[in-house]
């Protein structure tokens, strides 16, 4: 998991809520590389953005009020 990509989900957990609660997110290099209503969606977009890439895929769940990164 890269950790930079962790650290950038749960700082901007808020503002990912307010833009995409509901919503798949890929994040890579602290940047949303793709955004999609299901995971594969999301990943589809994200590979074609950034197909040299590793990124996190990531639900925002809006019964969360925030994301936690997990060790």
């Amino acid at each position: 998991m890269n950790e930079t990509d962790m650290a950038w989900l749960t700082e901007h957990s808020a503002e990912l809520l307010r833009e995409y609660a509901g919503k798949w997110v890929a994040v890579a290099d602290g940047k949303i590389v793709g955004v999609g209503d299901t995971a594969p969606e999301a990943d589809r977009k994200a590979s074609e953005a950034a197909p040299d890439r590793p990124f996190i895929l990531e639900h925002v769940d809006p019964s969360v009020d925030v994301i936690y990164e997990h060790s």
